[in-house]
Formats: structure tokens, sequence, C-alpha cells
């Protein structure tokens, strides 16, 4: 019995960690050029321009235009509110990836044309499907890098993500 129990007790430490849940963020990742800025959400970095070729990235920006490598839409829902993905409604190209909306109504961001700043919107999270097949969240919180004593910094994106367990539509 005390076997068993060992041999239990070691599959559930030793178990893989892409089963499980993952939530994270990134701060002020630089989209500023004119070209993509790829981003590997596994390893909460941007991916170079060799890997993004070989299709190594979950999330890619340039200015406030959002796209994924594969399936997603854009949900009026504040990221804590997204707890299941829905069962439709996923835009994707011919090449398996999907750009968020960017028109006025349904993009993740608002424009103030007296002040021409942009502003996040709280209540719009993606929900899409990642080249590893397990479904996730994004919702970004800032257009801008923010330094006390400095005037802030546009086309510097933070965001958060959270990737449901492995053949689960949940976040918990």
């Amino acid at each position: 019995m005390r076997i068993l129990s060992f041999l239990l007790l070691s599959f559930l430490l030793l178990a893989p960690s892409a089963v499980a849940q993952e939530s994270a963020s990134a701060k002020w990742v630089d989209v500023s050029g004119e070209g993509w800025v790829y981003y590997n959400l596994a390893e909460n970095r941007v991916a170079s321009e060799q890997e993004a070729g070989f299709g190594a990235w979950d999330v890619a920006f340039q200015g406030t235009t959002v796209k994924f490598n594969g399936p997603s839409q854009l949900l009026s829902m504040a990221f804590d509110q997204v707890h299941i993905v829905p069962n439709e409604g996923y835009a994707q190209e011919e090449d398996g990836t999907s750009q968020l909306p960017t028109d006025a109504e349904s993009r993740w961001f608002d424009y103030d044309f007296n002040t021409h700043v942009i502003s996040a919107r709280p209540a719009r999270t993606a929900v899409f499907k990642g080249r590893d097949g397990r479904w996730g969240k994004l919702n970004i919180t800032d257009y801008y890098k923010v330094v006390f004593g400095a005037a802030p910094i546009p086309r510097q994106l933070s965001f958060r993500w959270m990737i449901a367990a492995q053949d689960s539509p949940m976040f918990h």
C-alpha cells in the first residue's frame, strides 16, 4: 500500500505543467516599430524573427492591431468575468491566424479625438485557441508606459493572459 501511495504522490508531483492552468502578465512590450511584434506566451517573451517565421508565437501586435496564431474573438466582458470559452463566433484567416476587430464599436481600445489618447477598455477580453490547442484569454491593460516624472510613452503595451488546462474550455 505504501508503494502505491508513493507512486500516486510521485505522479501528482511530477505531472507535466502543460496540463495545469497558467496565467501571467507582460508589462511595456514595445510595439512602436513598423512591423509586427510576435509574443510567445508560454515563455512570456517577445519571439525572435526566426521563431516567428516558424510559427513559435501566440499573439502579435502592430500598434493597436492584435492578431493570434489561431482562431480568436473579442468578448465584451472583463477578464475576470470570462470563465468559459464560447462555442462559436471565432474569426480565422486561411493561414490559421486571426485578428481582433478594429472598428470603433468593438475594438479593444477607445480613442479620444480631442486628446489623441488611446485607452484600453477593461471590459474587452480576447478568447483564443493557441498553437498548442489550448484555450486562452488575454486582456490589454495599457497602451502607455508611465514612469513617475516622465511623459507617458505610447505603443508600450501591457497585458495579462490565462491559458486553460489541457483539453479544458474553462478558466478558474
